[in-house]
């Protein structure tokens, strides 16, 4: 995901996207269709009693703060018909994954969620995942000097 720029130095540590990773013992193939055109379905299936669905919002995320794309996701939940709210309320697992690409630079990097974000999480027995993506080792290389011989 780390793209090395036109005069080769990486890009800096940046936020990506949230993903919405559905665990269950039933198959999702309903619930993911329940939430409509505003979501894009990454992948869904599986097989005894171990199915899952990734999902993200349809539109456009760029620019858009993690705290709006939870937010926007958890609205999608709280919209499901009853029989899919059952289903995702009944999954193993509920996560909303936080997607943050590494890069060299800067030293440390910050994100913050407002409360309003945590609470739409919790209100929907969602949980928080943060995932850190290794910058690719093309940029590694583009921004370490070469060594002399």
């Amino acid at each position: 995901m780390l793209r090395a720029s036109s005069r080769g130095v990486a890009e800096p540590t940046h936020y990506a996207n949230v993903d919405l990773d559905v665990y269950s013992r039933v198959p999702l193939d309903g619930l993911v269709r329940a939430l409509g055109d505003e979501a894009f379905v990454l992948w869904a299936g599986g097989s005894r009693r171990k199915y899952e669905a990734h999902v993200e919002l349809a539109s456009s995320h760029m620019g858009v703060s993690a705290d709006d794309t939870i937010v926007e996701l958890t609205r999608l939940i709280r919209k499901l018909p009853p029989v899919h709210r059952k289903i995702w309320n009944s999954a193993q697992r509920r996560e909303f994954n936080i997607g943050i690409v590494a890069g060299l630079e800067p030293h440390s990097f910050e994100l913050r969620l407002d409360q309003r974000t945590l609470k739409a999480m919790t209100d929907v027995r969602g949980v928080l995942v943060i995932t850190v993506y290794a910058p690719d080792r093309g940029a590694r290389r583009a921004t370490r000097p070469s060594k002399k011989r």
